[in-house]
């Protein structure tokens, strides 16, 4: 297993972050941590099946094409309305406006780890408020911020934020999919990743909604390494193909090549044991 200091994307890189509004918290939050004993019991229990998307019939599909970074002009539109953007109040008091995660259930959705800690205080999230099909605070598809609760691959010992095991899976209080939607999830093997295009969707940049294809240029046992078009604020986006299944979560990125966490069996196992899957 490779194991990559790169950036990370969502980077509260260059570390930026605030002190939130009154009346800007979002919902309070519970997060459960790994174990080495959580760690032995995530066994795989044959080759599992892959999960479906789900697309509202009250929601149009976006066109999805080849291209370089492309701003999507239409975010209520599916796959986009299950994108979420992430607005985090952490224990320190510090705040991000700005990460990714997507719906892959009814009441599910995924992002890497270091999305929901400080980085500058090592200190989790404490409130988050969501915001699917994002334009704007004001203008958004749904915008959630009731309890929620969090299980995260890593506490990032030593506060070395690598991409090691860089994942969340966040269950919300409401079944929010049946109205913005949700990615199917699939467990390739590596033959089905290593050369193959996929699109990555997030909110680079101001943060706006866009697009990149590209392809898988690498492939580990827990990760995977692109090349699409990435900006702070891609980590937790979604990794995923035209059938808008996802095969992998974007983590973090350097001058040659960017990377993610790819979907496996210890993931969905996490998801099964808690009554997700």
């Amino acid at each position: 297993m490779k194991k990559l200091a790169a950036v990370l994307l969502a980077l509260l890189t260059a570390l930026s972050v605030f002190a939130l509004a009154e009346g800007d918290d979002g919902g309070e939050g519970v997060i459960h941590f790994p174990d080495a004993a959580q760690a032995d019991s995530f066994v795989s229990d044959g080759d599992p099946a892959d999960v479906d998307p789900y697309i509202p019939e009250t929601l149009e599909k976006g066109i999805i094409g080849k291209d370089d970074r492309v701003t999507v002009k239409k975010p209520k539109q599916y796959p986009y309305s299950a994108i979420a953007l992430l607005e985090t109040k952490y224990e320190c008091g510090c705040g991000y406006f700005g990460a990714t995660g997507f719906m892959v259930t009814e009441d599910t959705l995924l992002t890497a780890a270091h999305c929901i800690v400080c980085t500058q205080h090592g200190k989790w999230a404490k409130k988050i408020t969501f915001y699917f099909g994002y334009k704007s605070k004001k203008n958004s598809l749904y915008k959630y911020k009731p309890k929620w609760q969090a299980w995260v691959g890593t506490t990032f010992p030593g506060g070395t934020y690598s991409s090691e095991d860089d994942w969340a899976i966040i269950n919300l209080n409401r079944k929010i999919g049946d109205k913005t939607g949700w990615f199917g999830m699939r467990w390739c093997s590596n033959d089905e990743l290593m050369g193959h295009s996929f699109c990555m969707a997030g909110f680079g940049g101001e943060p706006k909604l866009s697009y990149a294809w590209g392809e898988i240029t690498n492939v580990w046992d827990k990760q995977i390494g692109f090349n699409n078009d990435t900006l702070p604020g891609n980590s937790g986006s979604p990794i995923f193909d035209d059938g808008y299944y996802a095969v992998g979560i974007a983590t973090s990125g350097s001058d040659t090549e960017n990377y993610g966490q790819r979907l496996r069996d210890d993931i969905r196992q996490v998801m099964v044991k808690n009554g997700l899957l």
